[in-house]
This record gives structure tokens, C-alpha cells and sequence, in this order.
């Protein structure tokens, strides 16, 4: 009887291993935590393009949006911990929205699979404004103090806080006017409505926007003639980031043929090539190092949006 058991657990094992082997057997879905036609769903589609052929399945999009994006995640963190459901998440709803609302889920709801993309963030100026450089904003915003406008995607998002960031930097004023979402943003700043608008940089072409600076260390070859924050005198950069994650409890030869399929993703040319006409980059982290930036992301901008939103 012994023998027979040990026969039938051994099987079993096998059994196991080799559908473990075969991962993925079927389609995976990647929920993408806001709606269609936005930079995540850009960037999700064209990752999802790529590892599909990686991984030699099919990968099918599936837009949820709401809730700044919280209601997709907690999706995907309430989804079978089997990788055939990931998300293509952007670090707001992960480090941002937990300290703003009473989330279903948190950071430790997730396995990490890796870091994809970082876009620097930009402040776009109105049409015709009387400023040609970011010195001068400030200059003018030194000796009007709260004379000045500024639209972001909406409070806690991550353009207002690299923007509250550099406003505690330079010791300024500027009023913060939020939107609900990009697009009419932009608007009441191509109306006039606001001075400025803070956006991540994918933006800028996508709405032909008139960009003073970039909060980044390198100018963006998208942009060449755009100067930097740091060419300007200031040290605050900012960026918009992202990449995939799954529900918590994936088996670890899973979470590592989607890290592996990921790696193979940022460094394949049409990827970079989408990105790039999105004023976006390609940025692989892997599992541990994707977790330390989201855990340390979370600890920074819970410090920030206590002061901000106080």
C-alpha cells in the first residue's frame, strides 16, 4: 500500500510539473486599469503585442477603468494567482491612491513580474504665454506669488506632486487647479483657462503642446529643442512609470517566464519605437528591484501627499 502511494504521489508530481512547464497552455488577459486610447493603454497594447510572440499565446487587452484606476487593480489583485490575468498598472493607483482613499487592496496584494516604461514628466505652457524658459515662471512667480495657474490630471496624481515637489524646491507660489484626467486638461489650457499644465511627456505630442522644460536629467530625443529642469537650475525631476504586475501567489516558474518574457519586451526595437513616438522609454526592472521601487515610491509620495492635501 505504501508503494502504491508513493506511485500515486510521484505521478502526481509529474503531473504537475509538467503542466507547470507548459505555462501558458491558453490565453492570458492584461487588464489595463484605465480607459482605451490613453498612454498606459498605448503602452499595454504594444507590450502586449510583443510578449505575445514571446510567449507564444495570445494576449487580450481588457480596459477597467474608474476610481483613478483603483478599480481595475483591485482587479487584478482579487484575480486567480495563475498568471493568465496581469495588469499593465502605472504607479499611481499602487503608491499614489492608498494613502488618498480607502483602497481594496494594497502593495502587498501584488507579485512584482517587472518594470517596463518611465515617461519624464513636462510643464506645457498656454498658447502665446509671455514665458520662454522655466526660469522665468518662477521669476514671475517669486514676485506674483499665487498669481500664477497650474492644471494637473487631478489631485494626488503624479504630475501634481512632481509639480508640488518643485514648488517647495524654488519656495513659490502657484495655484493648483486639478482636472479629471488629461484631456480636459489640456483644453482649459489650449482655452487660456490655466497658465500651465504638468503632464507626463508622452503627452506633449500627442496634444501638440508648447513644453518649457522637462523634469529630467537628459533632454528627451523626442524633443531635442526642450531644455531640462536640471539645464535650468533645479534639481527636481519627475517621471511617470509602470509595468506588470499579477495577483499575489503566482508559482515562481511562472512569475519567471513573464519576468524573462518582459525583459525580452523592453529591449525589443518596435516596443521602443512606440514608446518613442510617445515621448515614452522602455525601462526593465525585474521582480526585486520593480518591489523596492514601489515600496519606496509608496513611503516618498504618502510623505508628500500628507503635506499637499492636508
Amino acid at each position: 500500500m505504501l508503494r502504491t502511494f508513493t506511485t500515486i504521489g510521484l505521478a502526481l508530481t509529474l503531473s504537475a510539473g509538467a503542466a507547470m512547464a507548459e505555462f501558458p497552455e491558453r490565453a492570458i488577459t492584461a487588464i489595463v486599469p484605465f480607459p482605451a486610447g490613453g498612454s498606459t493603454d498605448t503602452m499595454g497594447r504594444a507590450a502586449a503585442q510583443v510578449m505575445s510572440k514571446v510567449l507564444e499565446t495570445d494576449i487580450a487587452v481588457t480596459n477597467v477603468g474608474g476610481g483613478a484606476g483603483t478599480v481595475g487593480t483591485a482587479q487584478i489583485a482579487r484575480a486567480r494567482a495563475d498568471g493568465y490575468t496581469i495588469g499593465v498598472i502605472p504607479a499611481a493607483p499602487l503608491i499614489n491612491q492608498p494613502h488618498m482613499r480607502q483602497t481594496p487592496y494594497s502593495i502587498a496584494d501584488f507579485d512584482y513580474i517587472c518594470g517596463l516604461f518611465h515617461s519624464p514628466q513636462a510643464l506645457a505652457l498656454a498658447p502665446e504665454s509671455q514665458f520662454s524658459s522655466l526660469s522665468e515662471v518662477i521669476e514671475y512667480a517669486r514676485e506674483n506669488p499665487g498669481a500664477l495657474t497650474y492644471g494637473s490630471p487631478g489631485p494626488g496624481s503624479l504630475p501634481h506632486l512632481a509639480m508640488e515637489v518643485f514648488l517647495e524646491e524654488t519656495g513659490v507660489e502657484i495655484e493648483h487647479v486639478p482636472f479629471q484626467g488629461d484631456g480636459p486638461g489640456v483644453t482649459a489650457l489650449m482655452g487660456g483657462h490655466i497658465d500651465m499644465y504638468m503632464a507626463i511627456f508622452s503627452n506633449v505630442p500627442r496634444y501638440e503642446l508648447d513644453a518649457v522644460a522637462i523634469f529630467a536629467k537628459e533632454r528627451v530625443d523626442a524633443a531635442p529643442d526642450v531644455p531640462t529642469s536640471r539645464e535650468e537650475g533645479f534639481e527636481t525631476t519627475a517621471s511617470w512609470w509602470g509595468g506588470l504586475f499579477a495577483p499575489k501567489g503566482l508559482p515562481s516558474e511562472v512569475l519567471e517566464k513573464l519576468s524573462n518574457a518582459c525583459a525580452e519586451t523592453a529591449k525589443n526595437p518596435e516596443f521602443a519605437e512606440t514608446l518613442g513616438n510617445l515621448g515614452s522609454f522602455p525601462r526593465y526592472l525585474d521582480s526585486q528591484s520593480v518591489r523596492e521601487e514601489v515600496e519606496q515610491g509608496s513611503q516618498t509620495n504618502g510623505a508628500i501627499l500628507d503635506r499637499v492635501l492636508k
